[in-house]
């Protein structure tokens, strides 16, 4: 069987003194340093700092022993040196989230919001438009859809440069193909996780976890 971990990260944990600093010091990527202190609200600087710690985190769990990036045509970065090892990251609200594994995926997780109409009608197919009216929260629909969609499209390496209205991803129907979605709350934000991959396991990481690994 295929696994896959799906990792998460409470980011207002860095807020606490000392460990952005800490934290920023141990990330292993130059110019992901550079991206944090672009941000200029702080907790921007949380989500960035905290999504590229829980991407070491996670690959160095999977047995990476070199951590050099590339990225893909469209911005999906991979393991220069051990592309087997497959992860993806997403950051929203105070989570930032990181999936490995041995298969490819796309992963989004995204803030409790209401339904914005605009993103729906422009966004989503016939068939997911007739499940979002029919669902009673429709504001949790909608959250629930955007990542969906969201994690296919990473999934397939192109993000938004491919057209959102290409690939139905409505939970009510059956794919024709192996790609499979799994979901789940965390913190009462929505995840889910776009894989060809057997199971996925969610798990949170502490802070004293993401910060004692060994860059």
């Amino acid at each position: 069987m295929i696994m896959m971990e799906c990792w998460y990260f409470d980011v207002t944990a860095l807020a606490e003194p000392g460990r952005f600093a800490y934290g920023l010091e141990r990330l292993p990527w130059e110019e992901r340093k550079e991206k944090v202190l672009r941000f200029r609200p702080e907790e921007a600087r949380r989500l960035s700092l905290g999504a590229g710690l829980l991407a070491a985190f996670c690959l160095r769990r999977a047995g990476a022993a070199d951590l050099s990036l590339g990225t893909g045509e469209h911005g999906k970065p991979y393991l220069l040196h051990e592309p087997e090892i497959h992860f993806n990251l997403s950051h929203s609200g105070k989570l930032a989230v990181c999936a490995v594994g041995n298969e490819p995926m796309g992963v989004d997780v995204e803030e409790p919001q209401v339904m914005k109409e605009g993103v729906a009608r422009l966004s989503f197919t016939i068939q997911e438009k007739d499940w979002l009216a029919a669902q009673p929260d429709q504001d949790h629909a909608f959250v629930r859809l955007w990542t969906r969609k969201e994690s296919l499209l990473k999934f397939f390496g192109k993000g938004f440069y491919q057209s959102p209205l290409s690939a139905d991803i409505c939970p009510d129907i059956p794919r024709q193909d192996e790609i499979c979605f799994f979901e789940t709350e965390a913190q009462d934000h929505q995840l889910c996780v776009c894989t060809k991959a057997s199971a996925v396991k969610f798990s949170r990481c502490s802070a004293e976890e993401l910060l004692q690994f060994t860059v």
